[in-house]
């Protein structure tokens, strides 16, 4: 008999159909931790519906406070994110799948969290530089470097970023530090914003509610539309422009695309393809078995790497250097826009400077160059 009441032989060693479900919810759902009330307790804000917000606590069993959970008493969402998201278990692990751990499993759960290197004392890092505003510089973000709140990797989603200029010097998005201040200003009544890493003063709120407006410009138009249209990609065989759900796209023919149905119709036989549901996402292989049945792998597409037009390396994407000359330049003068907080680079995610060069990307995007 395991503490807490579960017995050994009700553990869960698979991943079920229902918990997987809930798991895809977790993982594409806009979550964000506004509190850690203890090293196993978490405050969630979900959001949508109408930005709610959750308390989860791990042990045994489980507990969250959403109509979900109430109901069933079976893992909900919410405790999935926390699971997969904040302690970073892949889904089928099996402490991803029970309805509660014992102490031990806690434990392990809680080494094996990655920890962000804080300064613990003092108001700045010894090593931390200061800027000629009076605030710490910046750090560089890393390719693994995720945003504490709601746990993604910065250069992943490529969202724009703000910083700790009072503690630690580390990023956090924007828009996540936006709803974190939200929260902090309901309950206090201080115009100092706390970080969530170093737990130091942060930033002023003014200062983020500025990044945060001018932030929302940097989204155009196009990044509005929903995810599941491939914007600029027309199906070559109905012409459908653009493609919406499913998009296919031959691993021969340059620029060659299908929809959903005229995939489905078996045009274009004589070649695989690669497919992708929504435009953020890498493209994934096809296999066609024996049986005719279709498995899905997720791999990096080997087709990419080998087409000209790009150059992979370390998730980046390189453009040829003859196609980034095209593109117009434009110099960062003092009256410039692009100066203001909230404005940045939309690759390397750093702020501009006075003097710097910019590059106008076709999506009206600027690139520092």
């Amino acid at each position: 008999m395991l503490r807490g009441g579960y017995k050994a032989s009700e553990r869960r060693r698979h991943l079920s159909d229902r918990l997987s479900r809930r798991q895809d919810q977790a993982l594409s759902s806009s979550i964000y931790l506004l509190r850690e009330m203890g090293p196993t307790a978490f405050l969630l804000r979900e959001e949508e519906p109408e930005n709610k917000d959750f308390r989860v606590s791990l042990g045994n069993p489980h507990v969250c406070n959403c109509s979900v959970f109430l109901k069933g008493g079976e893992l909900c969402k919410h405790i999935c994110w926390v699971l997969l998201k904040k302690f970073k278990l892949p889904r089928n692990h099996e402490s991803a799948l029970q309805l509660g751990l014992v102490e031990g499993e806690i434990s392990n759960l809680l080494r094996g969290i990655p920890q962000v290197q804080t300064p613990q004392q003092g108001t700045n890092d010894e090593n931390a530089q200061i800027e000629e505003d009076g605030y710490i510089k910046q750090k560089e973000i890393g390719s693994d470097d995720i945003c504490s709140i709601c746990q993604e990797v910065l250069l992943e989603k490529k969202l724009p970023v703000t910083f700790c200029r009072l503690g630690c010097g580390n990023n956090v998005h924007i828009k996540c530090m936006k709803i974190l201040a939200n929260f902090q200003d309901m309950t206090s009544n201080n115009s100092m914003l706390k970080c969530p890493l170093c737990r130091k003063e942060f930033a002023p709120l003014k200062l983020i509610s500025e990044e945060f407006k001018n932030s929302s410009r940097l989204v155009t138009a196009a990044e509005k539309q929903r995810l599941d249209k491939h914007l600029g990609i027309p199906c070559n065989n109905c012409q459908q422009f653009p493609i919406e759900g499913k998009c296919y796209k031959c691993t021969e023919c340059i620029e060659y695309h299908l929809c959903q149905e005229c995939f489905d119709s078996s045009c274009h036989l004589s070649h695989s393809f690669i497919f992708r549901e929504k435009r953020n996402q890498r493209w994934r292989s096809l296999e066609k078995r024996s049986d005719e049945t279709v498995k899905y792998v997720d791999i990096k597409t080997e087709i990419e790497g080998k087409m000209p037009h790009f150059q992979e390396k370390q998730g980046q994407v390189y453009t040829p250097k003859h196609v980034v000359k095209s593109l117009p330049l434009l110099l960062i003068t003092k009256n410039s826009k692009l100066l203001a907080p909230g404005y940045q680079c939309r690759l390397c995610l750093k702020a501009f400077h006075l003097g710097q060069h910019t590059r106008l990307l076709p999506c009206a995007h600027k690139e520092m160059y």
